[in-house]
C-alpha cells in the first residue's frame, strides 16, 4: 500500500520560534535535523499560526478551521471528535493513524491528583450559551493526554502512557514516582530564574520516550501507508533540558535580542503589568541569557530525537515516500523586550511567527525558500491534498500544494490569527495590525499594535496611534474577513472595536 500512496509524517514541537533554528539563522545553537529537513526540502519563511496559543493552535493545524468555526478559542477545551480532522480522514481513506506525544485537547492534562480541586484535576473546559461571547466553565470529564481521540489510533500520551515507562526505568523513586512529572513536567531541578535541568536524564525524558514509540510505529508500518504526529512537549516551559543540553552554548555566546531594553510606553498594558512574563526589572542580565542558552539546548535535544526518527526512515526505507512536515504551535518571547515564557495582547513575530520545513523527495525540491505569507490553517488541506484524500468540506484552509510543487510562489495576501479569543493579528505585506477587542478590568479596551515590519523588523514602534487611518482600514479588514468567515460573534466585537482604548 505505502508504494502508491504517499505516507505522513508531521512532527511538532511546543512553542518554539524561528529565532531557535540553523536554517533559519541562528548560528550558535545546533539543530541538524531541523537544518536537513530544510536543506532537503522547502522551507516557509514567512509562516504564521493561524491561533494563539496552545490548544487553539493545534486544533486549527488538525481541523484547518479558525477557532470561531472549531470552536477550541482557549486552552482546554476538547476538539469536537465529529469534526473532520488529519487523524480521522487519513483512518477513512484507509491509513493507519498514530498519535505521539502532547494532545492539549482533551481538556486538563494533568489528571487525577488527589485534593487538587473538586474534580481531582478530570475536568474539561465546556462552551455554555451566550449570544454575545464564546463563554466556558469548568467541569468534571474529558480524556487529557490518556485516550485516543479524532481517528488516531495508535496512541502514546505523556502522562498515563509516561508515568507507565518511568515505572520501568532505574531511575531514582524519587525522580520516577513524582506525582505531576510527565507532560511538560521534565522534574525541573529548580525554577527557570535559576539554571535548571531536568532529573529525568537524556535517556529517560518525555522527547526521548516519544521518539522510541514514534520509531517503533515505523518499524511495525513499514507495508502500510501511515499518518502519523509526532508532538514533542519541549522546548516549552520550565525550560530544563537534560544534561549536558543544558550548556551546549556558552554563556558568552548567548546574545541579547536586539530589542531587549526597547521602552514599552506605546504598548498595551498587559504587556508590561505582568509578573509571569515581564523579567527585565526583575532577572539579571546574565539570568536571561542563561534562560535563552537553555531554550536552545532544549531545541537541540529535541532535534537528536528528530533525527533519530528520521533516521528510522532512512533504515526501513521509507523516507523516499513519506512527507515530512516540522512545524510548532507557537513561540516564545525568549528575552524581547525583557519577557519570557508568551503572553496575550500582541502578535509579536516571536509567537507567531514559527518554523515550516516540508519534505518529499522527488516532489519537492531540496533546499527550496518560500518567502510569501502562509498560515497554519492550510496544513491539514495541504497534507490531505499532496497524499490524494478528498478534502472535507467546512474547511477554511485551502491546499499550498502548487508552491510545494513549484507552480506558484505565493500562498497569501495577509494573514490572520486568533489571539485567545481576546484579539486578532492581522498581517499584510510588511504591515502588521493587532486588534485587542477584549476589555480588560472595567471595561477599557487595550491599546491596539501596529507596525511596519520593513522599517521596524523588530516591533519596537507602535504605529496604531500614529497612522490612524492605516489602522482604522486594518481593523475594519479583520472585522469583514470575521464575516466572512462566519464569526457567530462579530457584532459583538465590533461593537468593541470601535471603543478608545484607555
Amino acid at each position: 500500500m505505502s508504494s502508491d500512496r504517499p505516507n505522513v509524517l508531521l512532527i511538532m514541537t511546543d512553542q518554539q520560534p524561528v529565532s531557535t533554528i540553523g536554517c533559519y539563522g541562528n548560528s550558535v545553537v545546533k539543530t541538524p535535523a531541523q537544518d536537513r529537513l530544510a536543506r532537503e526540502g522547502m522551507r516557509f519563511d514567512n509562516f504564521y499560526i493561524a491561533a494563539f496559543p496552545c490548544t487553539p493552535s493545534r486544533a486549527t493545524y488538525l481541523t484547518g478551521r479558525y477557532t470561531h468555526n472549531h470552536g477550541v478559542v482557549t486552552n482546554n477545551v476538547e476538539l469536537d471528535d465529529a469534526l473532520p480532522s488529519i487523524g480521522n480522514t487519513f483512518r477513512d481513506a484507509g491509513y493507519q493513524t498514530a498519535w505521539v506525544g502532547k494532545w492539549h485537547l482533551g481538556g486538563n492534562m494533568y489528571r487525577g491528583l488527589s485534593g487538587r480541586g473538586p474534580f481531582d484535576d478530570c475536568w474539561v473546559q465546556k462552551r455554555v450559551d451566550n449570544t454575545r461571547d464564546f463563554e466556558f466553565v469548568q467541569v468534571e470529564g474529558g480524556t487529557g493526554e490518556d485516550e485516543s481521540r479524532s481517528g488516531f489510533d495508535h496512541w502514546i500520551g505523556g502522562w498515563k502512557h509516561f508515568k507507565a515507562y518511568l515505572q520501568t526505568t532505574d531511575l531514582p523513586d524519587e525522580v520516577k514516582n513524582l506525582p505531576r512529572v510527565g507532560n511538560h513536567q521534565a522534574a525541573p531541578s529548580a525554577p527557570d530564574r535559576e539554571h535548571s535541568v531536568s532529573l529525568l536524564g537524556e535517556d529517560h525524558h518525555m522527547a526521548h520516550f516519544f521518539a522510541d514509540e514514534m520509531v517503533s510505529f515505523l518499524n511495525a508500518n513499514r507495508d502500510n501507508a501511515f499518518c502519523a504526529v509526532l508532538s514533542f512537549y519541549g522546548p516549552h516551559l520550565p525550560v530544563c533540558p537534560p544534561e549536558p543540553w543544558d550548556s551546549m552554548c556558552d554563556l558568552d555566546d548567548v546574545p541579547l535580542p536586539d530589542n531587549y531594553d526597547a521602552p514599552l510606553e506605546d504598548k498595551p498594558r498587559f504587556q508590561w503589568d505582568n509578573a509571569r512574563t515581564y523579567v527585565r526589572d526583575v532577572w539579571s542580565r546574565d539570568e536571561v541569557r542563561d534562560y535563552i542558552r537553555r531554550y536552545w539546548g532544549y531545541v537541540s535535544y529535541i532535534d537528536a530525537q528528530i533525527e533519530r526518527v528520521l533516521n528510522a526512515l532512512d533504515t526501513n526505507g521509507q523516507a523516499e515516500n513519506t512527507i515530512v512536515m516540522f512545524v510548532s504551535d507557537h513561540g516564545d518571547m525568549v528575552g524581547q523586550f525583557g519577557m519570557v515564557y508568551k503572553l496575550t495582547y500582541c502578535g509579536y513575530d516571536t509567537l507567531m511567527k514559527v518554523p515550516c520545513l516540508v519534505r518529499w523527495p522527488g516532489q519537492i525540491e531540496a533546499g527550496s525558500v518560500n518567502t510569501s505569507l502562509n498560515s497554519s490553517v492550510d496544513v491539514m488541506p495541504t497534507l490531505l491534498d499532496l497524499a490524494g484524500v478528498d478534502i472535507p468540506e467546512g474547511v477554511d484552509g485551502e491546499s499550498i500544494g502548487g508552491i510545494l510543487r513549484g507552480a506558484r510562489d505565493v500562498a497569501r495576501e495577509e494573514i490572520f490569527t486568533d489571539l485567545m479569543n481576546r484579539g486578532v493579528m492581522l498581517r499584510q505585506g510588511s504591515w502588521k495590525f493587532v486588534l485587542n477587542w477584549k476589555p480588560l478590568g472595567g471595561g477599557v479596551r487595550d491599546l491596539d499594535e501596529l507596525y511596519n515590519l520593513a522599517d521596524d523588523p523588530h516591533e519596537e514602534h507602535n504605529l496604531a496611534y500614529r497612522d490612524r487611518a492605516r489602522a482604522a482600514s486594518m481593523r475594519d479588514r479583520i472585522l469583514s474577513w470575521m464575516e466572512e468567515t462566519g464569526h457567530p460573534y462579530v457584532s459583538t466585537i465590533r461593537e468593541l472595536a470601535f471603543r478608545e482604548p484607555s
